[in-house]
């Protein structure tokens, strides 16, 4: 066969052809990736990829392009071309702030992209934070209207689960529920009840997860004011700090705003000389909302008698509630308080009387009429309707009959109508007798809803927990339990019925000798 020398030539041209083309990419793969790293930080080691041709060789110097495609991260140093015969490095990568997926997209020609993923997790938690629409206000003793939550986070706010959040109330003396919690997959943990305390006082938990802190503050709701001022002699920090505690009790149990009192313009500048009361030199000129009370550490009678004094000093003609009060403990007595612990107590229950406790239920002025029966005779009774109920519930029975029970004969002013009858409530706050150091004088649901019959508005969140004793039935009206506690002076208090009225013309009237 005769072959042309134009034909040998084209073979050999094709022969050379088809020995020195280079070889085609036919596939891109991952060789090297971490699945997760930390949110917002660059990857420790750059995942890796290769482009082979058919037959699974590596190819270098074949034209890619390298971009993050999902994620919000940035990329540096990207290549443009495979490297040799090993795999290439992406660049450096670092991946976005949010924790999700992080996607780059490696395209050679019209080969497939190759899709390189590393899931964004979060980092150490920096911070914790409240979440959520809570209101962190609620009445005295009552749980916040929503549960609190918090959300454990990083440097770039990503939640960080699976941690051990714990709380702890700090100031305020509240309760919180659950102690601690372990935080979901979005970092938070919910459902946290906070029980604020009985004070309108700054209420502070802390949440801490391993070190990691935030401070939560919550307040009391009221709208009632009470203001201490002390006279004569500074008292000892301890009662100073009996008083402001009493009267953020008070705060708490009392939780409506009374007619603010404007006695600048009622007694055109005349001012109240309040020395009828015990306090010397002091001319009361000023708006009152809603009751400022004196309190001084003075001399009265000496050692173990009468230990404090109390009474509504002035008061609104039409409520008859307090404007200004006064409160005197004996000095020769006080440091005995101190020292068995029992200061507080006493001066809650004194500052009780001031708001209105036993000093306005005889009252004949007031709307409503007068709240006790009985006076003057072995077996008073407390006659608000409130009161009566609050008793019942509380587990009383003939405690509560024809009205709560009342202190009476033997016990004379100070001690009878004017107190609930120790022979029944025993321990409660409000009963006319001390307990002994160590022992516990609840303020019972029936004392508050007593000042809701005078016309305050209360909160029954603010009570402590008390029921009526079961032999309280047994007593007779006058018959008094032979209880050490008792075994003190016939009468430890004097409690005053109120001293003046202002009218609403600002004429004072005197309404008992000083």
């Amino acid at each position: 066969m005769k072959v042309s020398a134009a034909s040998v030539v084209a073979i050999l041209i094709m022969g050379c052809t088809d020995g020195t083309a280079p070889p085609v990419p036919a596939f891109v793969q991952t060789v090297a990736t971490s699945p997760s790293a930390i949110a917002g930080l660059p990857l420790p080691a750059a995942p890796t990829f290769s482009v082979k041709d058919v037959d699974g060789k590596i190819l270098g110097g074949v034209p890619v392009t390298v971009a993050v495609t999902s994620g919000g991260g940035t990329l540096s140093n990207a290549p443009t071309a495979t490297i040799g015969t090993s795999s290439t490095p992406v660049g450096n990568w670092t991946l976005g702030t949010l924790a999700g997926v992080n996607t780059l997209t490696v395209t050679v020609g019209r080969l497939p992209p190759l899709l390189i993923t590393v899931n964004g997790v979060a980092g150490p938690a920096v911070s914790l934070v409240v979440t959520g629409n809570s209101t962190l206000s609620a009445a005295a003793g009552a749980t916040l209207p929503n549960p609190m939550s918090v959300r454990l986070q990083d440097q770039f706010g990503n939640g960080v689960a699976g941690s051990t959040v714990t709380f702890v109330v700090t100031a305020g003396g509240g309760t919180i529920s659950p102690s601690s919690a372990t935080t979901d997959a979005n970092g938070s943990v919910g459902g946290i009840v906070w029980r604020l305390g009985k004070r309108a006082a700054p209420q502070t938990a802390i949440a801490n997860s391993g070190g990691v802190l935030t401070t939560v503050n919550a307040s009391v709701a009221t709208d009632f004011s009470v203001i201490v001022r002390f006279f004569g002699t500074a008292p000892a920090p301890e009662a100073v700090g009996a008083f402001a505690d009493a009267a953020e009790r008070i705060r708490g149990i009392i939780t409506g705003d009374m007619p603010d009192v404007d006695i600048p313009v009622l007694r055109n500048n005349a001012g109240i000389d309040i020395s009828g009361c015990g306090v010397a030199g002091v001319l009361v000129n000023e708006v009152v909302d809603d009751v400022v009370i004196y309190a001084g550490v003075v001399s009265i009678d000496g050692p173990g008698k009468i230990l404090a004094s109390a009474a509504p000093c002035v008061i609104r003609s039409v409520s008859r509630t307090a404007i200004i009060g006064v409160m005197r403990f004996d000095v020769d007595d006080v440091g005995g308080l101190i020292s068995s612990g029992r200061l507080n107590d006493v001066v809650l229950h004194e500052m009780m009387h001031v708001v209105g406790f036993g000093t306005i239920w005889a009252d004949r002025q007031r709307a409503g009429g007068v709240l006790i029966s009985g006076g003057g005779t072995d077996n008073p009774r407390y006659l608000g309707s409130l009161g009566i109920a609050a008793c019942g519930i509380a587990g009383g029975t003939t405690a509560c009959g024809g009205g709560v029970a009342v202190e009476g004969l033997p016990f004379g002013p100070g001690t009878a109508d004017s107190h609930w009858r120790e022979s029944v409530f025993d321990d409660e706050l409000m009963t006319g007798f001390v307990e002994a150091a160590g022992l516990t004088m609840p303020l019972s649901v029936i004392t508050i809803q007593s000042l809701a019959d005078e016309g305050y508005v209360v909160n029954l969140f603010a009570a402590d927990s008390y029921s009526v004793p079961l032999s309280a039935s047994l007593q007779s009206p006058s018959k008094v339990r032979s209880d050490i506690r008792l075994a003190q002076a016939p009468q430890w208090e004097l409690v005053l019925p109120p001293y003046l009225e202002i009218g609403r013309d600002g004429a004072l009237r005197q309404l008992r000798l000083q």
